[in-house]
């Protein structure tokens, strides 16, 4: 018990104090990600939200680039609202 105690001492220590996310890296990480095509679904259907995201996976653009930028699906207001914080942690799916 006395070694298990240590352990987990140790790796409290040395390991998990002191550990801080950095925001805006994880910001960058879930906005690019294609897996967020999810919330523009009631805006576009399932099969224009499958293209989207094969075109993001195949040519590495965001899905920001392909929607507002080239395609201009959306204005960026209407992507700032899908696309908020609260809305991507307790969607609501709502056009």
């Amino acid at each position: 018990m006395k070694v298990m105690t240590n352990a987990c001492d140790t790796l409290r220590t040395k390991l998990v104090e002191g550990v801080t996310a950095n925001t805006e890296r994880c910001k960058d990480y879930v906005m690019n990600s294609i897996g967020i095509v999810t919330l523009l679904k009631p805006h576009f259907g399932y099969q224009k939200c499958a293209a989207i995201a094969k075109e993001g996976y195949t040519t590495g653009k965001s899905l920001h680039q392909i929607v507002v930028d080239e395609q201009h699906l959306m204005t960026q207001a209407e992507w700032d609202a899908t696309f908020n914080t609260q809305n991507l942690i307790h969607p609501k799916f709502v056009k």
